[in-house]
């Protein structure tokens, strides 16, 4: 299980975090849990922070190891705007539109649940007079707190907390409330334990299929965005309105009947080969071609039709949805 709180400086956020924890430890016949606390990132790069926010925890089990973070990823959306705005192109940091939703798509399919521990702006003006701070300024709030509001409506799976009358007296209380969640959240993707190559939601629309990841990469995952790479096309392609019904594979990483087990796993979805490779890849695990729709890699749009990026998620949309007609002209037939 992996818990992350996120929420304003003065929300009560490290509190929550400490209750959680110590509940977690009365829980578990363990040690307790992992604990990570996350500020500005080390490295300000595209390849520090999806080191830092995934490819540093891709290698744990997370259904059975424990961890709580004060903090992760939100940090890109909610302050890098404000407080080092050359790192911030498109809102969302150095991660950028790509880097984020890899980054969601990655703790979806690891069962890592998210909670936003929200206070009025009131009730963190105060506090933030009452003690003061290093990093934040009283009039910086207000859009700090619309920033996690937006954050909350990015993600692809968050649980908002408002504790009642702007406190957190019944602290203990949510603290377990919280453990319930994550576990409750964490069975819906328990079935995809063994699929350490995929990323995406438990039930996608559709299951996108690439073929090998790059040299220059050092994940097992698919599509990590690198510069402007054809992952980075591929993840900018997809519209906002859907992007979290996609999952992602690369074809190369899964052997054998280990495509088939996941289609069935994921409850049958529309599957979209990207490219003759992945489509060969398809064929060879027996994946009947009624089941597949095969259009061009990322790559290859990216190279030669690359103001044709927006059709192109478009496309892949359509196909997802049933609609063969409309872009049917990007089909590799």
């Amino acid at each position: 299980m992996f818990i992350v709180i996120e929420g304003t400086d003065a929300s009560g956020k490290s509190t929550l975090v400490d209750a959680v924890v110590s509940e977690l430890t009365v829980q578990q016949s363990t040690a307790g849990a992992i604990q990570y606390h996350k500020g500005a990132p080390k490295e300000f790069t595209r390849k520090g922070v999806l080191s830092e926010y995934v490819e540093d925890i891709q290698d744990f089990n997370w259904f059975s190891a424990t961890a709580v973070a004060d903090r992760w990823h939100w940090g890109e959306v909610t302050y890098a705007p404000i407080k080092r705005r050359h790192t911030n192109i498109d809102g969302f940091g150095l991660l950028g539109v790509a880097g984020w939703r890899w980054t969601e798509m990655f703790l979806r399919a690891r069962g890592i649940t998210q909670f936003w521990l929200y206070q009025p702006l009131e009730i963190i003006q105060q506090r933030i007079r009452e003690r003061g701070d290093d990093f934040v300024e009283e009039h910086e709030l207000e859009h700090i707190l619309s920033l996690y509001s937006y954050a909350f409506d990015n993600t692809m799976s968050c649980i908002k907390l408002q504790p009642s009358n702007g406190g957190l007296d019944q602290v203990a209380n949510l603290a377990r409330d919280v453990i319930s969640y994550a576990k409750t959240l964490q069975s819906e993707v328990q079935h995809l334990e063994r699929f350490t190559w995929y990323i995406g939601p438990p039930k996608p629309k559709a299951l996108l299929v690439g073929d090998e990841r790059n040299d220059e990469t050092d994940t097992m995952l698919p599509f990590k965005p690198s510069g402007a790479n054809s992952a980075d096309y591929l993840l900018n392609a997809l519209p906002c309105e859907t992007w979290r019904d996609y999952g992602i594979i690369n074809s190369a990483d899964v052997y054998g009947e280990d495509i088939i087990r996941l289609y069935e796993a994921l409850n049958r979805p529309k599957v979209i080969a990207l490219g003759r490779m992945a489509e060969m890849r398809l064929r060879q695990c027996s994946l009947y071609e009624s089941l597949y729709t095969v259009l061009p890699h990322p790559q290859h749009v990216r190279r030669f039709h690359y103001s044709d990026q927006t059709e192109y998620g478009r496309a892949i949309d359509s196909f997802a949805n049933g609609n063969t007609q409309e872009y049917a002209s990007w089909v590799l037939r």
